[in-house]
């Protein structure tokens, strides 16, 4: 599963697709693979999952046809911060989940839809998050953040568990943390990230009401403080 549009002999970018001899490209739908169990030793699967209706039928081929992968998706800070302000935007909604791994052996799916972009977790990490947001123009600070924050990276072998949920979980819901709390995480992390001074001091400097949220909740970082 390379990407959409094959008949066209291009990706989402335009480039045109080049199958090496003695390559093979195999077209199909990742919700139900034309693959025997066990074909791969190890499936890459970059930038797709986010896109799915079906995203456990999709996790389960992709288990049921390797023994071993790598997922990426975008962030869940990213996809929230982006859609939040830009729910008009269509080009923000091409993706259908926020997809988070809250530990090693578990990826998990909540909806994105223009009602859930729109709700936080009445926890401290959800009102971080929120009034965060708000202090800035999302589009422009996120040019500010590394990859890591704004990608979700999670390896598997040689299975793992997805948790396909139908709403956005809230503390207090069950036993599960909210997604808010791995995003505040990442966010705080990209903020000690020397790699990235440059760019987290144009950070405060543009947007100087991003300090005053990370003082009201008690988060001290190398650039914003």
């Amino acid at each position: 599963m390379v990407d959409f549009d094959l008949k066209e002999g291009r990706d989402r970018h335009g480039r045109a697709l080049v199958v090496p001899e003695p390559a093979q490209l195999i077209a199909g739908d990742v919700q139900a693979l034309p693959l025997q169990a066990r074909s791969f030793d190890y499936v890459y699967a970059s930038h797709v999952l986010e896109h799915v209706d079906w995203p456990a039928d999709a996790c389960q081929e992709i288990m049921r046809v390797g023994t071993a992968g790598y997922i990426e998706t975008p962030s869940p800070l990213l996809e929230q911060g982006l859609a939040y302000l830009g729910k008009d935007l269509p080009e923000y909604w091409m993706h259908k989940w926020f997809v988070f791994s809250p530990t090693p052996a578990v990826l998990v799916f909540e909806p994105k839809t223009r009602a859930t972009i729109s709700e936080f977790c009445p926890c401290s990490d959800g009102r971080f998050m929120k009034e965060f947001y708000d202090s800035l123009d999302f589009s422009v600070a996120q040019h500010c953040l590394r990859r890591k924050a704004k990608t979700t990276i999670f390896f598997w072998k040689p299975s793992f568990v997805v948790d396909a949920r139908d709403r956005t979980l809230i503390c207090g819901d069950g036993l599960a943390a909210c997604r808010f709390r791995g995003m505040r995480r990442a966010l705080v992390e990209n903020c000690n990230d020397l790699w990235r001074a440059h760019r987290l001091l144009r950070l405060k400097r543009v947007f100087p009401n991003s300090q005053i949220v990370f003082r009201k909740y008690g988060e001290r970082t190398l650039f914003i403080h």
